[in-house]
């Protein structure tokens, strides 16, 4: 089987988690009333934050799990098993076993996350790979979204929780079709600058890496809980400014629109940005949303709602790229970094709750003051480590790296191996190549 057929595998795969994730997640109190008869908003609160957990827990675990099984044996796996367990939720009869089965399912379909890595480790163009992934994670919420509203439209919802079963065998069958079952080199990876590719045949050195990973970590919560801490309270915020329910949706889903409108441009921002693309995108978004806590004017608060969209589009593609710098698509790194993310959706409603209740823009204005921090500290120039023969430290090829860039700044070592010689340039080293075992996140 071609690279292309199974990396459209890798593909389906993610989509099929986005769609089992969030396909009813907007409807959640309609469901408990529908199915068992729980109409206490606490509920729903309780059904979220058990799923968050569950997935915080199990992430780093399918991490340590895929450094010694294929990813088509996890993929299978999981695949069946989230079949006979969402057969299970379909005739769940109560809601505590509704809960308890869900959070089992949560915790399976996490190894669906390894997909991403395989799929930009198996590729060709990581910008490119990044790009595509935001498309499928964009469009997926939409399509999951009407298919969540197809299944509450039935008269038995349970119907259409077994139909999705379905989904998971028939996808099941074809990953045992045409998945590889060993573990292979993927060819190397042609980004745009040399220092957002790591060397050849080469992992970071436990120390650095541990610093590394750490570092990027840090910059992905930052990022996460700045994006997600504004949605929870922008509609009120918004109809507290004199806009009506429908216009306050409206301007809520503006950014998203503006994500899918500026990915196209992405690759050719990375060529002419490089590293500098994320701190860019960081500072957009810093103004989309300063701009938005600072404007009474319906119009200027939609065109800073497409400011904070386009930070967000730039930002996402750069700061995956950033993250696989770091992790590459091998071993359980690239799930620590997945797991932070995770940590971002427990931490920022908490943090969105007390804000909003001092003021309802103040969200607004914490995310833009996050934005900007991140902005200034991602354009600091990197502190190189000194020679190894002890002369002086290398000239730095660039003045805009991360911080998360600092522990190694272009090569990088597997734990226990002797140092890889300095990369060269994009397209000089043709044997460059990664692992295609899962560690994207």
């Amino acid at each position: 089987m071609s690279g292309a057929s199974f990396r459209r595998l890798y593909l389906l795969v993610i989509l099929l988690h986005l769609v089992s994730d969030v396909a009813l997640s907007p409807f959640y109190p309609q469901l408990f009333e529908r199915l068992f008869g729980v109409t206490d908003p606490g509920a729903t609160g309780v059904y979220i934050w058990v799923c968050r957990v569950t997935a915080l827990a199990a992430m780093p675990l399918w991490g340590l799990v895929a450094r010694r099984f294929s990813l088509a044996s996890l993929v299978l796996g999981s695949l069946g098993a989230a079949a006979v367990l969402e057969l299970l939720l379909a005739v769940s009869p109560t809601y505590p076993v509704f809960l308890a089965v869900s959070a089992v399912q949560v915790a399976v379909t996490m190894a669906f996350t390894l997909a991403y890595p395989a799929f930009v480790g198996t590729g060709t163009d990581r910008v490119r790979d990044v790009t595509v992934f935001a498309y499928v994670v964009n469009g997926g919420t939409v399509v999951a979204t009407l298919i969540g509203a197809g299944i509450m439209a039935l008269s038995q919802p349970r119907w259409g929780i077994a139909a999705c079963a379905l989904l998971y065998v028939a996808l099941a069958v074809l990953c045992h079709r045409r998945l590889p079952r060993e573990r292979r080199a993927a060819p190397a990876v042609a980004d745009a600058p040399a220092a957002d590719r790591a060397a050849p045949r080469a992992a970071p050195a436990p120390r650095g890496a541990v610093a590394a990973i750490a570092a990027v970590g840090a910059v992905v919560l930052a990022v996460e809980v700045a994006r997600l801490v504004v949605r929870p309270f922008f509609t009120v915020y918004a109809e507290g400014g004199g806009v009506g329910t429908t216009a306050a949706a409206v301007l809520f889903l503006l950014p998203q629109v503006a994500v899918v409108a500026v990915l196209p441009l992405a690759g050719r921002a990375h060529a002419l940005l490089g590293r500098a693309l994320l701190p860019a995108a960081c500072l957009l978004a810093a103004a989309g949303l300063a701009g938005q806590f600072l404007t009474g004017d319906t119009a200027l608060l939609a065109l800073a709602r497409v400011v904070f969209g386009i930070g967000l589009g730039l930002g996402h593609v750069a700061l995956d790229l950033r993250v696989f710098a770091v992790t590459g698509t091998d071993g359980p790194a690239f799930s620590a970094v997945a797991t932070v993310r995770v940590a971002a959706t427990l931490v920022s409603p908490v943090a969105a709750t007390a804000l909003a209740g001092a003021g309802l823009g103040l969200p607004l204005l914490a995310g833009a003051g996050l934005f900007a921090v991140l902005a200034l500290l991602l354009s600091l120039p990197a502190r190189l480590p000194p020679a190894p023969d002890g002369g002086p430290p290398p000239t730095a090829p660039e003045t805009t790296r991360g911080p998360e860039a600092a522990p190694a700044p272009e090569t990088a070592r597997a734990p226990g191996t002797a140092p890889a010689p300095r990369a060269a340039p994009a397209g000089d080293d043709p044997s460059a190549h990664r692992t295609e075992s899962p560690h994207h996140a």
